[in-house]
């Protein structure tokens, strides 16, 4: 039978939203119960509902929520003997990345299995959106360039109904700003800068945090992007000024570029940085600032650290003057009197009355902000904080009133035409007409009401995402905004309608952050289903047998936050598991929605289970230390696992957070089937007939002799037709983190480092792929994808270099049916690697290719091939540290002969020519003289 996609409009209780900041504040402890109902439809069987209850958590859980977060990207990461994260290893890997990407771009392919890369998704949903743009040399306003927070750099000249990464795919920058030359003549110059202070996923507490790269500049509308060099730090520590970036803009009249830094206001005038506003104090935890710059030149800064009060709150700068001298605060607190900002503050021009200012700013009232309006013409403010929204029918914590999660979310705009037509975001989006005498902002957006945790949803409109980071008018028609948020972007062509709807206009911008994956293990009608857990995004799945138009679009299945997923064959319906953080999973039929973790246990924070993808009746639950175990998962409730004990049962076992589950595959065989336990103390164990066995005692510590106790082990892996060859992965730097034993059921395995030429890389996943008797290796890093025909004795090569490129990859799942290995990466998105027998390097090398003239004269060169008669190829140029610099489809013509003239300016030096056509290719060095 088939299962048709659930497609869920709903997101969990703002307890599971993505983030919260460590100084979020602490003022509401009622605790509200929300019921979640779902329809499930199943060709064949009746409409079940999904009932269940999800208990509202309090300003301190969630606070903690974020803690936990942090706290398990840092374990991974880790040097267990040091507990910090060694940032010259990170250093070293990514030069070690870019390194193996150029060899894998120029390589000619000899190993017996070559895969073929084909994103999964979602091509449908985005990720957390910090910057917008419209750009403003498309009067149709059609053109914009977009910021995914780990995802990159992407544009569109379609309206949104597509998007292009352009972008260095091997940085995934997290980007955090963008900002166009309004100056006629310039408006081809573009800025973005990264690094991502208030909620990023992967970073850390203070010295930890994962940084940006600096500010990057595009001289081409966003085509290609070129770092500025000076305003690069190491990535690993907090050394530069422009490492965590929270706003731009660039002065109308001097082209200067005004960045809002973490330390701060600077300013680049194309050559150099200087400084405009900073703090005094020597030390700061907690600091992000705003600035705005009118038409007429002047120039708008809102400040906060979270140790300098003194300099909280809105300085300006008159016309074409700078330096820091010349800066004058126009609002701090008690000035005006009833100014009270106690965290972040945006602000924002009126574009038809410059003089006009909103400021919008975190405070700790049981409504989480204040609102303000500086009129510059008499220097004075007005509040207007009694119009923030405070909805009849009851309050309902991070919903309403009018929410900002600290900070996280808040963003404030004016309508181009109305000076006081304001929209602002905080969990939802809000709109007032004219602040002047309306008396409260109206919802549009967000949460659906302030009843529940719904999405916001019109019969007529798309599902809209709360957690809302930008709000951009359209300057050509007023009426038209644009909204960033954590679930990508949408767009309302009709802002003052009565009820707004809203399109989704995620289309290939992909910009998912996935925990772990799962693939129909079996290949049959319902082959191409898949399912992934996310951080951010909830439970999504995908498949064109589960009800979707092609293999890229995906629905929720779930909200909040992802955990660990399985798909089962064992009922006609096709369970889903899946779940929330410390613990909660789910089983969505049959039976209708069922939670079924063990009563009175939890799991680590991305909550852990295995389901046994050969034999789909075996569940295994990690309980933190202990291993639960069913073997009828379709049935199993809350209240009949088998307790199988704490890993410290285990003869010389240790106590440790069960991390990471893996069986040995085909059909289960009690004489020889295993079950391998890994946890966060860098122990592996071996439970022998896992589905018959009464206790983890008779469990066998397996653990390689070189393991550095503390280290996380982050996948297992069994061979799929010999189940004495195992992979292990470990994911801490400075740790032995790649291991193969080719003795694993013997009472003693004996353990190979295997790192070879990855020894500087946090390995995060691991799987082992078989066709036709040929074996392929692969693991997964925090750097890229990485295989091996015997890494006993050849080292990693990388794997899609240009698809997949140097993003995190965070989960493999390899299924035995086909060949075919489905990836998860953290900000690229699902792929799957399905094996290509015609696909190989090496026969169109053979062939006779001239690359002429080489070396390159005036950026046009011409390729000749017989192969390429009246047929098209792609053509894409990469600098030798793998950036790539340019790419087209070119046309051959009857003699074979592809003119191609780059339509940018390329640098002289060595450069790398890839030549793509009918799932062939060819790479050669050029050189532009």
């Amino acid at each position: 039978m088939k299962k048709k996609a659930i497609i869920c409009s709903l997101v969990l209780c703002a307890a599971m939203v993505c983030v919260v900041m460590y100084f979020i504040s602490i003022q509401n402890n009622t605790q509200n119960t929300v019921t979640l109902t779902e329809s499930v439809s199943v060709k064949g069987l009746d409409v079940h509902q999904k009932n269940f209850e999800k208990r509202k958590k309090s300003s301190e859980e969630r606070t903690l929520f974020t803690v936990e977060r942090l706290q398990h990207e840092f374990n991974l990461q880790r040097n267990p003997q040091t507990n910090s994260i060694p940032k010259e290893e990170k250093l070293i890997e990514l030069d070690i990345a870019k390194r193996l990407q150029v060899e894998a771009l120029t390589s000619i392919q000899t190993e017996a299995i070559q895969y073929d890369y084909t994103s999964r998704g979602p091509s449908n949903l985005g990720g957390r959106t910090r910057a917008l743009v419209i750009d403003a040399l498309d009067v149709t306003g059609n053109t914009m360039i977009a910021g995914g927070v780990s995802g990159g750099v992407f544009r569109t000249t379609n309206g949104g109904a597509d998007w292009t990464m352009v972008s260095d795919i091997n940085e995934l920058h997290n980007v955090t700003a963008l900002a166009q030359d309004p100056r006629p003549g310039f408006q081809n110059i573009w800025y973005y800068g990264t690094g991502e202070i208030y909620g990023n996923s992967a970073s850390l507490p203070f010295e930890n945090l994962y940084l940006g790269d600096g500010i990057w500049q595009s001289l081409d509308s966003g085509l290609t992007w070129n770092q500025i060099p000076v305003s690069s730090g190491n990535q690993t520590m907090l050394d530069s000024d422009f490492d965590l970036i929270s706003d731009m803009e660039v002065h109308p009249i001097t082209g200067d570029l005004y960045i809002a830094g973490h330390t701060g206001i600077f300013r680049y005038d194309g050559t150099n940085f200087s400084t405009e506003l900073v703090t005094s104090q020597a030390s700061n935890t907690t600091y992000i600032h705003d600035v705005e710059i009118s038409s007429t030149g002047r120039v708008y800064a809102s400040l906060y650290y979270n140790n300098d009060f003194l300099m909280n709150g809105v300085w300006t700068l008159p016309n074409g003057v700078t330096g820091t001298a010349n800066w004058t605060q126009v609002a701090a607190n008690g000035n005006p009197t009833g100014w009270f900002q106690r965290g972040r503050c945006v602000i924002a021009v009126s574009p038809s009355n410059e003089n006009i200012l909103y400021a919008l700013y975190v405070d700790t009232g049981l409504i989480e902000a204040d609102l303000w309006r500086y009129d510059a013409t008499n220097d004075t403010w007005t509040d207007y904080s009694f119009t923030l929204p405070d909805e009849p029918g009851g309050n309902l914590a991070g919903n309403d009133p009018f929410a900002t999660q600290g900070g996280y979310d808040l963003v404030i705009s004016v309508k181009p035409d109305d000076e006081n037509y304001v929209v602002i975001g905080g969990t939802n989006v809000y709109r007032i007409d004219d602040i002047t005498t309306d008396s409260q902002f109206t919802r549009i957006g967000g949460y659906n009401d302030n009843q529940s945790y719904n999405q916001y949803n019109t019969p007529s409109g798309d599902a809209h995402h709360p957690d809302i980071h930008v709000l951009e008018f359209d300057p050509i028609n007023p009426d038209v905004l644009v909204c960033g948020s954590d679930g990508g972007i949408h767009r309302t062509v009709n802002v003052n309608a009565t009820t707004v709807n809203w399109t989704n206009l995620n289309n290939n911008y992909q910009t998912y952050q996935f925990y772990h994956v799962a693939q129909n293990n079996d290949a049959n009608s319902f082959a191409d289903a898949v399912l992934g857990g996310t951080q951010d995004n909830g439970t999504v799945a995908g498949g064109t047998s589960i009800g979707f138009p092609d293999d890229s679009t995906m629905s929720m299945q779930l909200g909040g936050d992802g955990v660990a997923v399985g798909i089962s064959n064992d009922d006609d319906c096709l369970p889903f598991f899946m779940g929330f953080q410390n613990g909660p999973i789910y089983r969505d039929c049959p039976g209708g929605f069922v939670q079924v973790n063990p009563s009175n246990s939890g799991s680590q924070f991305v909550t852990y289970f295995y389901l046994d993808p050969d034999n789909n009746n075996a569940l295994y639950y990690a309980g933190n230390n202990t291993v639960y175990r069913t073997t009828n998962s379709t049935i199993v409730t809350q209240f009949n696992w088998d307790n199988l004990g704490t890993t410290a049962a285990i003869p010389n076992g240790v106590n440790q957070i069960i991390t990471v589950y893996a069986g040995t595959r085909g059909t289960y065989n009690p004489a020889t089937s295993y079950l391998l336990i890994g946890g966060n103390n860098g122990n592996i164990y071996r439970l022998n007939d896992p589905q018959n066995a009464s206790s983890l005692g008779v469990a066998v510590d397996i653990t390689p002799a070189d393991v550095m106790p503390g280290s996380y082990v982050s996948s297992l892996a069994v061979h799929p037709s010999n189940n004495d060859i195992v992979m292990a992965t470990l994911s801490n730097y400075d740790v032995n983190s790649i291991f193969m034993t080719t003795d694993a059921s013997s009472a003693n395995p004996t353990w190979t480092l295997v790192e070879r030429n990855l020894s500087n890389f946090s390995a995060r996943a691991t799987t082992i792929a078989e066709f036709d008797g040929e074996t392929k290796y692969f693991v997964g890093t925090a750097r890229g994808l990485y295989s091996s025909p015997d890494p006993l004795t050849t080292d990693w090569s990388q794997e899609a270099p240009n698809e997949i490129g140097l993003a995190v990859i965070s989960a493999l799942r390899y299924r035995t049916a086909d060949s075919k290995v489905l990836i998860g990466t953290h900000g690229n998105g699902m792929w799957e690697a399905i094996v290509d027998e015609t696909f190989s390097v090496s026969d169109i090398a053979a062939q006779e290719f001239k690359v002429f003239p080489n070396p390159v004269q005036n950026n046009a060169f011409t390729i000749q091939a017989e192969v390429l008669k009246n047929t098209s190829a792609k053509i894409t140029l990469y600098s030798l540290n793998g950036q790539r610099v340019f790419q087209d489809i070119v046309e051959a013509n009857d003699n074979g002969l592809l003119l191609v003239e780059p339509m940018q300016q390329i640098s002289a030096g060595q450069y790398i020519l890839k030549i793509e056509y009918a799932n062939k290719s060819f790479a050669t060095q050029i050189l532009f003289k």
